[in-house]
């Protein structure tokens, strides 16, 4: 099910178009489809919200391990560690490890069979 309304990104661009004549600024048809594309988004976005975030946010803690290794947790906004990092011998590449976890926090969900 889609969830963009065609009445609705009329109206829009029927605004739009007023707004760019009574401003009397121009536009080509490749621009026109990037504007009528960005309304979109916001639409879509509009009425498919992302994911709410925890009411209490989570943290990634560093910390020293007994083998004098750099390893992070994440704990969730109730304390709840939901996961751990891998030994590292620099705390700049443990560091380096927590970025790539929240650059890659956007990634889909696959389903695999092991």
């Amino acid at each position: 099910m889609e969830l963009y309304d065609e009445d609705i990104f009329e109206a829009v661009a029927e605004i739009v178009a007023s707004t760019m004549e009574e401003n009397e600024i121009s536009i080509d048809a490749e621009g026109g489809k990037k504007v009528a594309e960005y309304f979109r988004a916001i639409y879509d976005g509009i009425a498919n919200p992302p994911v709410k975030p925890a009411a209490r946010p989570g943290k990634f803690e560093v910390y020293k391990d007994g083998k004098g290794e750099y390893r992070f947790r994440l704990k969730a906004g109730n304390g709840e560690v939901v996961a751990t990092s891998e030994g590292y011998s620099k705390k700049a590449s443990c560091l380096k490890g927590i970025e790539s976890v929240r650059g890659n926090a956007v990634a889909p969900v696959v389903e695999v069979e092991e």
